[in-house]
Formats: C-alpha cells, structure tokens, sequence
C-alpha cells in the first residue's frame, strides 16, 4: 500500500512521526515560520512596571505566554488573565495557578464575549506577536475597551519552494499559510489540514483545495 505523502509545516514531537508511520503516512517537516522573542530593555521595562500592579490581561499564543514569562518579575504577578484554551492555556498552568484564569474560549470571538461579560469597562493588556490578527484587540474597542497592545514576539516568515509532490500539506498558523503560498502553488487533489479556525480562514482565503 502507497504511503500517504503529507508534508508538515512546523516541527512535530518524535512519537507523533512514530505513530504517522504506523498508519502508513510518510511525514516530511519544514518550518515556514521562525518565532523570535522580543528582547529589549524598553520591553523588560514594561512588562515590570505591568507585573507591579492588578491588570487583565489577554493572551491567543503559546508563543506569547513563553515570551512573557521569560521574564522572571512576573511570576507574581496579580493578573487576571484570559486566553484561549489548548496550547496557550497549558503554557500559562505551569507558571500561574488556574485561579488566575478568569476566562477562557476556542477562539478569539469567543474570548472577546468571556471578557465582555466578566471585565466590563476594564482595560485590557494583550500580549501579542507582530503579525496578530485583529480579531480580539478589533472587536473588543468596537466595544468600546481601552486596549494596550503589547509585541512580546516576532514571526518572521521563512519560505521555501517545495519540488516535490504531496497528498496532503498541513499548516497551523495563518502566518505559515503566509509564508507556503508565497512561493509555493498546492498541485490539484493535495488536501490541506488546519489547526484552528483562523488557520483554516486563511487557507480558504488562498486555496480551493479541500480543507
């Protein structure tokens, strides 16, 4: 039996390239993102001042929570955070109790309604990389929120062609749907795999390969 060719685009643990392999499918991984931590004195600062005081604060990214909490000062911090569940909430439950947690949601609309019903008229803090999407700081000053934005990471798009031919191509960001596309055209039949609604909205905006 033909093994099933699905080219992955970030890095993949080891016992999940194992169990593809015991189910026929022949895993090719590339990474078409890089995620580089901001590091500054003016952000150190920042992030100090912020960990001193009470705030809400908002994360959408394993990424984000990784920057933050780099630094060491805010470990203790009072905040009350929301973020969105999976990956971006287990990063947070090893450095904050879930008592901290205010609210949670599958998505940044659904965030934005936890923070609308629980944080009415408080500021809010989004800790967020420098491709975000606009979804959560854009709807939440529809609203009418005071939203400060603060970059704690950049995603730094690297693209490569791709010579071969795939059954299947699997992304998990918009930013890696970015970057595929800008030098990459999906041969007809390859079937896309998504991670997460946004990802899946950026693929239907630049394919009509099924999903």
């Amino acid at each position: 039996m033909k093994a099933f060719k699905l080219l992955v685009t970030k890095k993949i643990t080891g016992s999940l390239l194992l169990r593809a392999g015991l189910k026929g499918i022949d895993i090719l991984e590339k990474e078409f993102i890089r995620i580089q931590p901001v590091v500054s004195d003016t952000l150190k600062k920042t992030i100090a001042s912020l960990a001193t005081s009470k705030h809400t604060v908002a994360f959408t990214s394993k990424n984000s929570v990784s920057a933050v909490i780099a630094n060491e000062n805010v470990k203790g911090a009072e905040w009350k955070i929301y973020c969105l569940d999976g990956a971006t909430r287990e990063e947070i439950r090893k450095h904050w109790s879930d008592e901290r947690i205010a609210g949670t949601a599958q998505n940044a609309s659904g965030l934005v309604t936890e923070i609308k019903n629980a944080a009415a008229g408080e500021k809010i803090i989004f800790f967020c990389g420098n491709l975000r999407r606009d979804d959560l700081p854009g709807l939440l000053r529809d609203d009418g929120f005071d939203v400060e934005e603060v970059v704690v990471y950049e995603t730094i798009l690297s693209p490569e062609t791709i010579i071969d031919d795939y059954d299947g191509v699997a992304f998990f960001s918009p930013s890696a749907v970015k970057s595929f596309f800008s030098k990459n055209i999906l041969k007809k039949g390859t079937v896309c795999f998504s991670v997460g609604r946004t990802t899946t909205a950026a693929l239907k905006e630049i394919t009509t390969e099924r999903i």
